[in-house]
């Protein structure tokens, strides 16, 4: 008897799991006043990348289209040592914008790497 019941919370547990995929930030990240929050997803990468990576860095690049950044000369995010490492370059140089961007949660669906990331506000320049 007790098996059976095992198998009837894991199988409603399963069943909640689903469909927490894909998450509900994916589409809406959360918004606050001393926070923007992106999400971004990658499948399968066959180059030197790792999906987790690529799902970073497309977050990063939904947070400089918020912010109102041209970062085509270069935009990556690593992760080393559960710290989130940022490179952005625009026509003028090198951005810092990026300091401080935080992995808020992830999640994968069917093979898709999710994350949502967030990056403090920085106050309005005088």
């Amino acid at each position: 008897m007790r098996g059976a019941r095992s198998a009837g919370l894991c199988a409603v547990l399963l069943a909640a799991a689903c469909t927490l995929c894909p998450p509900a930030w994916l589409e809406r990240p959360p918004t606050s006043d001393d926070w923007i929050y992106a999400a971004g997803s990658s499948g399968e990468v066959f180059v030197e990348a790792e999906a987790r990576e690529v799902a970073l860095t497309r977050a990063a690049r939904r947070l400089a289209d918020a912010l109102g950044l041209d970062v085509e000369e270069r935009l990556s995010v690593v992760e080393r040592d559960d710290v989130l490492f940022v490179e952005a370059v625009g026509p003028d140089g090198p951005l810092d914008v990026f300091d401080g961007l935080e992995l808020v949660d992830e999640a994968e669906c069917g093979g898709v790497k999710h994350v949502l990331v967030r990056l403090p506000r920085r106050p309005a320049a005088d």
